[in-house]
């Protein structure tokens, strides 16, 4: 069970931490896009309103306060008229010839929104479409290769750093997870081992109470009140046996369920009282449907049905029967069904109530580890 527990405190911490990074590395890699997106937008504004040069403007300040001198920007322009090249200048840049600056103007021409980029060859091309006149535009891009892959680098920085940070905070929690559910494995204990020892210390006065209502019904004989004190006794007993029982249920290896042969189990679990049944005057009888399978752990499930099969025979008339059927039932959504009977006809007046309890805690138990069907 705390073993769970901190594998799903490790989880949860771990899934909390990863969230985290990945909100402030995407809050980062967004803010760091939309500065440089607005730095670009700058550059493309002033190259614009000077008809694709700086003209005056010296030095450009970017978002962060520092001034980039204007003559460390690569660019061109492009002066169309239809797709006929007006004029052109491509001084400012070594890397695009006259040839391919007219390619990039007539298809940065074509496009629907006047600012975009163009990417090809390991360069982005940031451009902006303006109108000089009625028949004429300009096209002025900016190479923005070292914006983009200064925010690529960014990205893939925190991304590493991020993952690392992840594998080192795993690693802390996985450490420390012992630590803090320390106090829970305590009190844990303390209450498991306050209910088996109280458990323990009450079925000594129990006992001595059955032992006395005994020896006054031998002295006086049986009465309402010697009845009600043994009902509540066996009661009583039965609560304790059940509390005990719970507290030790963790300490049960865990159980795997899988597909088992309800039917096999069933009929070899009851085969071994068909003997003892017929020896004593009773009649046996089994009704087992072949081929009914369910999720289950074979063993319970065998202690199960001889569990049942074993209180019918303690239970049943001198010369009755002893029923073990199995079945499916439902039509839609079948069900397996599984019923042990007897006749006992004095058990018209028998209360049943503390057979009762004790038979729903033992199937508490059983189905707190399987997955079983019965009747």
């Amino acid at each position: 069970m705390f073993r769970r527990l901190r594998l799903q405190f490790i989880t949860i911490a771990s899934l909390a931490i990863l969230f985290i990074l990945v909100f402030t590395v995407g809050i980062i890699n967004t803010v760091r896009s939309f500065q440089t997106e607005h730095e670009i937008s700058k550059v493309l504004n002033t190259l614009t309103e000077n008809n694709g040069s700086f003209g005056k403007t010296k030095k450009i300040e970017t978002n962060q306060g520092r001034e980039i001198p204007s003559d460390s920007f690569r660019f061109f322009s492009v002066t169309l008229s239809g797709d006929e090249v007006v004029s052109q200048d491509t001084s400012h840049t070594s890397l695009i010839n006259d040839e391919e600056a007219t390619t990039y103007a007539r298809a940065a021409s074509r496009m629907t929104s006047t600012l975009g980029t163009i990417r090809e060859k390991n360069i982005n091309l940031s451009y902006q479409v303006s109108k000089v006149s009625k028949n004429k535009i300009l096209v002025v891009f900016l190479d923005t290769t070292s914006y983009y892959n200064s925010s690529q680098a960014l990205l893939n920085l925190s991304i590493l750093l991020s993952m690392f940070g992840f594998i080192f905070f795993v690693i802390i929690v996985s450490a420390l997870s012992g630590i803090v559910i320390r106090p829970f494995i305590r009190n844990y204990e303390k209450q498991r081992r306050f209910i088996t020892n109280a458990g323990h210390e009450l079925k000594t006065p129990l006992a001595i109470i059955s032992a006395n209502t005994e020896l006054q019904e031998l002295m006086t004989g049986e009465n309402e009140w010697t009845k009600s004190t043994n009902d509540q006794v066996a009661r009583l007993t039965t609560l304790i046996n059940s509390l005990v029982a719970l507290s030790r249920l963790e300490e049960q290896p865990d159980i795997v369920l899988q597909d088992v042969d309800f039917s096999y189990i069933t009929e070899d679990a009851a085969e071994d009282f068909k003997g003892p049944v017929v020896r004593d005057g009773k009649s046996f009888v089994m009704d087992i449907t072949p081929d009914i399978h369910v999720k289950a752990e074979e063993k319970s499930l065998f202690e199960l049905v001889t569990l049942l099969v074993d209180n019918a025979n303690k239970y049943c008339d001198p010369e009755g029967t002893v029923t073990v059927r199995l079945r499916q039932i439902g039509r839609t959504c079948k069900r397996d069904r599984l019923e042990v009977l007897n006749t006992y006809k004095e058990g018209k007046e028998v209360d049943y109530g503390k057979f009762l309890s004790a038979f729903i805690v033992l199937m508490s138990l059983i189905i707190t580890k399987s997955t079983v069907v019965s009747a």
